[in-house]
């Protein structure tokens, strides 16, 4: 049958590539082992089976529809048998949802297509399972997606890169660029009994500037690497990119909502919203956390979300909302009026009366941004041009896209 075929009592291999599924009533629908029991027993029934491209094709097709993931990655036509079972092994046993997530919020954000064509040099990315294994299961999986989310212009694109010596640089193959994965942290740290295995905290100095990227950012620690992600990709501006100045706000006020957001888990989003993402910039004394909650949906026709700087050592926390909404009006006009689908978005995890603190006020662009008080006063103190340094770390300098 022109398949070279093993078994033994410790499992079966056909061209050296280990069995974990056999076919059933149709040709290409396979069973998984815990179905069949063990190998040893069953193991004779594999001279029968004849393997070929076709068939292990049609069986990816069914595992990516059956994962919902048929409308967010394929995989090249031009797959061989071994990097055909290697797609299947990835996407009947892997998780996928933060790498998903973020190839629709890159996609709704016009940084690819969907779905995405895996080629064969982003399934070799990885030349064995120990070597797709070794990594965390969202850096392995990111690294044969990355390319694929393209920023354009300076950007460029959002890879990720082995480093000579080990470890993993992202979006340019420089030192500066790498990432310092599940870094180690004090028990004080907020993230420090919120760390998942698989997708564990990155710290990098990684962020925008001027059309780009440097490496000489704030040193930033992110409560997840899908945070991470997330963020980079939030980062670039675009047309239509709008944003209302920051307001400063008692956590505890107004209810305590946004003490009650803040306490949240950093991985699971707020009622009604889509994604959270945390970070903490660890090299400022004290440290500076962000929270930043997307409120709309991944197949939305634009993206709109709200950031929330805690002010360390304070109950003060600086609320700002973004959009890349199309604007209406004249750019005079409140954010609401000129966002008029984004605004009643904020209440949802705001409630009203802080929404309208900050969706009452107009638009100011991203090089402009500065920071008011509650009252709706201008923050004339020394503690302005912090306020205006916080933002400038956070964002890096303009774009003037919005």
């Amino acid at each position: 049958m022109g398949n070279n075929h093993t078994a033994n009592r410790h499992g079966a291999v056909i061209d050296n590539q280990t069995l974990e599924f056999l076919h059933k009533a149709d040709r290409d629908a396979l069973h998984t082992r815990s179905e069949v029991g063990s190998l040893r027993v069953t193991a004779h029934f594999l001279y029968e089976v004849d393997f070929s491209a076709a068939v292990l094709c049609n069986r990816l097709n069914r595992c990516l529809a059956a994962k919902g993931l048929h409308t967010i990655i394929a995989f090249d036509a031009q797959l061989d048998r071994p990097l055909l079972l290697k797609a299947i092994w990835l996407v009947d046993t892997q998780q996928w949802t933060e790498v998903a997530d973020a190839l629709k919020l890159a996609a709704q954000r016009g940084f690819c297509q969907l779905p995405i064509t895996l080629a064969v040099a982003d399934c070799e990315r990885h030349d064995s399972k120990q070597a797709y294994l070794a990594d965390v299961r969202v850096i392995a999986l990111w690294k044969m997606v990355g390319r694929h989310v393209n920023f354009g212009g300076n950007y460029g694109r959002f890879e990720l890169f082995d480093q000579p010596g080990g470890g993993v640089r992202a979006i340019k193959d420089e030192p500066g660029y790498k990432l310092d994965i599940n870094p180690p942290l004090p028990p004080a740290h907020p993230y420090h009994t919120h760390t998942i295995n698989d997708n564990p905290p990155v710290r990098s100095t990684i962020c925008r500037q001027e059309g780009g990227w440097t490496a000489d950012g704030a040193e930033t620690t992110d409560a997840s690497i899908s945070a991470f992600i997330t963020r980079v990709i939030l980062a670039v501006s675009l047309a239509n990119w709008g944003k209302t100045p920051l307001v400063l706000i008692d956590r505890r006020a107004h209810g305590g909502v946004l003490d009650g957001l803040l306490n949240h888990s950093p991985h699971q989003p707020p009622n009604r919203c889509t994604a959270i993402m945390a970070s903490r910039l660890d090299d400022r004394y004290p440290p500076l956390e962000i929270r930043t909650v997307l409120l709309t949906p991944f197949n939305g026709p634009f993206v709109a979300w709200i950031d929330l700087c805690i002010v360390p050592d304070t109950n003060i926390v600086f609320v700002s909302a973004l959009t890349t909404e199309p604007p209406v009006g004249d750019a005079s006009d409140a954010f609401k009026d000129r966002r008029p689908v984004t605004a009643p978005l904020v209440g949802g995890p705001l409630g009203s009366t802080i929404a309208d603190m900050v969706v009452n006020r107009q638009e100011v662009a991203d090089e402009e941004e500065g920071a008011d008080d509650e009252d709706g006063e201008d923050d004339d103190d020394d503690g302005s041009d912090s306020d205006d340094d916080m933002d400038g770390e956070l964002e890096g300098d303009a774009d003037g896209d919005g």
